[in-house]
């Protein structure tokens, strides 16, 4: 049996995750809410303590969504026809599913409550000379949308492997972390060196998905084109 790396490990934990995404209607509303939740604390400000407990209350929404779909293939696999036992079994699950959300609502309430007397405007000020804030925003955006390439779209080439969440995939998430961070560079700065150099090493981070031979050259062009794209329209929207 051959040795299993971390990376192994690590690509098997994240296309579990992402088999439930794409499989499960309930998960994927439930990591859409997250994504836009965690979004809006960014853009709110909110403090580390409540940026903490946002934290982890989306990750047990999310981990015992997974728990309750693992639990509902188990039963479907251990009894094939239907069993009184085992819906009462997956109504529990879904029971725990339900705890974690409502308490994600009293938390959210509690956390966002404080926020929304706030002006709009205010709220705006802060956040056009807030680039940091703007900085992670966009990163986070980047990666849900290459995420969600990698969940709900086939590579495009036929006759070419499924890849992994960290090999392959309709779109190259390392070209678009690299290009978001070389436009994000581009944009703060005018140093023309600092700007060049960041560009050449975006460059190299989509040639070497190429050479070996982890995405095509269109999988590598569309992963720049998210990466830069959202980027600059988001500092457009935020900072300029």
């Amino acid at each position: 049996m051959k040795k299993r790396t971390f990376l192994h490990s690590l690509n098997d934990a994240v296309k579990g995750f992402i088999h439930v995404v794409k499989h499960e209607r309930n998960m994927r509303v439930h990591f859409l809410t997250a994504f836009f939740v965690l979004l809006l604390a960014a853009f709110l400000g909110v403090r580390r303590l409540e940026w903490m407990i946002l934290s982890v209350t989306v990750c047990f929404v999310l981990v015992t969504e997974m728990i309750n779909t693992a639990i509902e293939d188990t039963m479907d696999l251990v009894k094939g026809t239907f069993h009184p036992a085992v819906r009462v079994i997956k109504d529990i699950s879904a029971g725990m599913v339900l705890v974690s959300v409502l308490n994600a609502l009293i938390v959210g309430f509690f956390i966002f409550s404080r926020y929304w007397a706030w002006p709009m405007e205010f709220t705006t000020l802060r956040l056009r000379y807030a680039s940091i804030r703007v900085m992670f925003i966009t990163l986070l955006v980047v990666v849900f949308l290459v995420i969600a390439g990698k969940a709900f779209r086939k590579r495009g080439l036929p006759g070419r492997p499924a890849g992994t969440p960290f090999r392959g995939g309709a779109v190259s998430g390392h070209a678009a972390v690299a290009f978001s961070l070389w436009t994000m560079i581009a944009l703060v700065q005018s140093n023309f060196f600092i700007t060049t150099a960041t560009f050449c090493l975006a460059i190299l981070v989509a040639q070497s998905r190429l050479r070996a031979r982890i995405h095509s050259f269109w999988e590598a062009v569309a992963g720049a084109a998210i990466g830069i794209s959202v980027t600059a329209f988001l500092f457009k929207l935020f900072i300029f």
